[in-house]
């Protein structure tokens, strides 16, 4: 499997670049990560292999002495062994010696019983799986990120490398600052609503400044009032690049505060030095006018960062009901940057990055997927069911807001009803063959609405609880040890399973509701659809939880994710759930599960 790697020079923008770090910084803090590097190695596994936020970090490796391995990544064909570097100064350049450390990585993974003792679970679970698959014949990818440059010497390296004995089945890719930039600014190049659009903004004299280097730029003192008009004219349509939409103002949050600010009389004027300032995307700028009266010109505009902000100046507006207009003290500053994506720039990008057409993709265009995608879209609230890359993209801003319920992979939906009706061991590894070999089983032809749906939202309340525990407790008890008490620390530790747990805890749930309802049925699925399901599942979840984290088995296993790879440990486990269920019923003389499942 050669690729040749076409490499074109994309100019490293400050802008960008500074963006890229806020993002990196925000994981670090989302996840209570103590190194910015794990922060960065999260941000490719998210961005350039588009892996979910659980798949994330259950792919980290990231440790001292992992050998140059971040991340380990297994799927149908390939291995993909990830290795990145986060530096300060992007001028700063990795070496031939980087390199030949980093290709000796294979040599650990060959050997599952020396990584053992490194004692680096992850790791060692990483050479099994690997051990395996090489001897199945699966073909290997070495990445390597820097957030800097490669030298001359490490090209070198990297070439002699991909023509050696084992060119066929491994490769080794470089992504330097460049190719993280053409990533970067291709996955904020979408559908742009007002591509043709133009305004016009009253700048003020002496507070603002072009950079015409690399991507021309402008940085100005712009008008509160200014972004509200172009809001209430453009609606979300201001942000379809935009990666986040607002997230409201709940008491305390920093939107509420961006609102208070606005409203006090004392405080707006300082405005300007409490924002971080608007951001946006444009085709061209030009400043017109005279000096005493500059005037900003702006042409197929998009807000990149300031969703928040702009909507909170619409919130303010609206509890004044007097305001016809944002007081003209009020203001922020914005950045504007000509960053129209070269057609070339997307080509180079997918021609490098592209995988083989997947079984996933080529049931997109099937009749059942299609007749789902109606149906989800008509019912109440409607769903936009994702089955081809890029349509949602393309959807026109009016026709996205129809879709309350949200966005639904169909990817993931065939995950989560294999892992709630079957085997959640085979859905994890095996994503590609469930739409190949279990796709008549998983999807047949008279499947519902309702099968579909409810194993979908009980795995969104799965993941939300997963994700609390990581980002909390975990992280904090491998960041600041000392903090916990020794009965905390086992505590948290006794729950650790739970990482490599979704798929997993939605199969224990759908077989408690095999168990109490002695059958499941669409009929089932479409009582249980109702707004009291989320709270069940959260109850349901915390006492599957209570019990495990007592398990005989789980406490012995040292490598707990590749003990829950095995459809068999996952079944002695649910036993362990029944029996615990049987003893608890004949101590209260109750049933555990009528207390948590309705009567059907």
């Amino acid at each position: 499997m050669s690729r040749k790697t076409t490499k074109i020079k994309v100019a490293p923008s400050n802008d960008f670049i500074q963006q890229i770090r806020s993002e990196v910084k925000y994981i670090n803090r989302h996840e209570n990560f103590s190194d910015v590097g794990k922060g960065f190695v999260i941000w490719v596994l998210r961005n350039y292999f588009d892996l979910d936020e659980q798949s994330a970090t259950v792919c980290l490796i990231d440790s001292p002495n992992d050998k140059r391995i971040d991340a380990f990544i297994e799927e149908d064909e390939t291995i993909k062994i990830v290795q990145c570097k986060f530096f300060d100064k992007v001028t700063k350049e990795i070496g031939s010696n980087e390199i030949a450390l980093f290709k000796g990585c294979l040599d650990w993974l060959r050997r599952p019983e020396e990584v053992k003792k490194l004692n680096i679970t992850r790791f060692y679970d990483a050479a099994l799986t690997f051990s395996e698959r090489w001897s199945e014949g699966a073909d290997v990818q070495l990445h390597y990120f820097v957030f800097g440059k490669f030298s001359k010497q490490a090209e070198h390296e990297r070439i002699v490398f991909n023509n050696s004995d084992l060119r066929e089945r491994v490769q080794m890719f470089f992504h330097d600052i460049n190719d993280i930039l053409i990533l970067f600014r291709s996955e904020a190049e979408k559908e742009n609503p007002l591509a043709n659009e133009i305004i016009s903004l009253q700048l003020m004299p002496g507070q603002y400044f072009i950079k015409n280097e690399n991507i021309p730029s402008i940085v100005a003192t712009i008008k509160g009032r200014d972004l509200l008009k172009m809001f209430k004219k453009y609606s979300y349509s201001l942000f379809e690049r935009n990666i986040r939409f607002y997230r409201g103002a709940r008491k305390e949050s920093i939107n509420a505060k961006i609102i208070e600010t606005v409203l006090d009389n004392k405080e707006r004027i300082k405005f300007w030095y409490y924002n971080n300032g608007i951001s946006f995307v444009c085709r061209k700028f030009d400043v017109k006018g005279t000096v005493k009266s500059p005037i900003l010109e702006v042409k197929g505009f998009q807000i990149i960062n300031g969703c928040q902000t702009t909507v909170c100046l619409y919130e303010a507006q609206q509890q004044k009901q007097d305001w016809v207009d944002i007081p003209e003290e009020v203001t922020v500053v914005a950045r504007f940057i000509e960053s129209p994506v070269e057609e070339v720039d997307r080509i180079t990008l997918y021609t490098n990055s592209q995988n083989p057409v997947s079984e996933i993709q080529l049931k997109s265009n099937c009749e059942i997927q299609n007749r789902l995608k109606d149906d989800l879209a008509q019912y109440l609230p409607s769903y936009f069911y994702l089955i081809k890359e890029g349509d949602w993209q393309k959807m026109p801003i009016n026709e996205k807001k129809k879709f309350k319920g949200g966005i639904i992979e169909m990817s993931l939906v065939a995950q989560a009803i294999y892992s709630f009706t079957t085997d959640p061991a085979f859905a994890r590894r095996w994503k590609n063959k469930l739409f190949s070999e279990k796709y008549n089983e998983l999807f047949r032809k008279d499947i519902t609405i309702e099968e579909l749906l409810l194993p979908w939202r009980m795995l969104k309340v799965i993941d939300g609880k997963i994700s609390a525990f990581r980002r909390g407790e975990f992280h904090k008890l491998k960041n600041e040890p000392g903090n916990f008490s020794k009965e905390k620390r086992e505590e948290i530790l006794a729950k650790e399973f739970l990482l490599y747990s979704n798929l997993i805890m939605l199969y224990f749930i759908g077989k408690l509701m095999r168990k109490q309802y002695k059958d499941y049925s669409p009929t089932i699925a479409k009582k249980l659809l109702n707004k009291q399901l989320e709270g069940r599942i959260d109850k349901l979840f915390d006492y599957i939880v209570s019990i495990l984290r007592f398990s005989d088995k789980l406490g012995k296993e040292t490598n707990k994710n590749r003990f829950l790879k095995n459809y068999e440990n996952i079944s002695l486990l649910y036993d362990e759930i029944q029996k615990a269920l049987e003893m608890e019923a004949a101590r209260t003389k109750k049933d555990p599960l009528k207390e948590m499942l309705p009567q059907i």
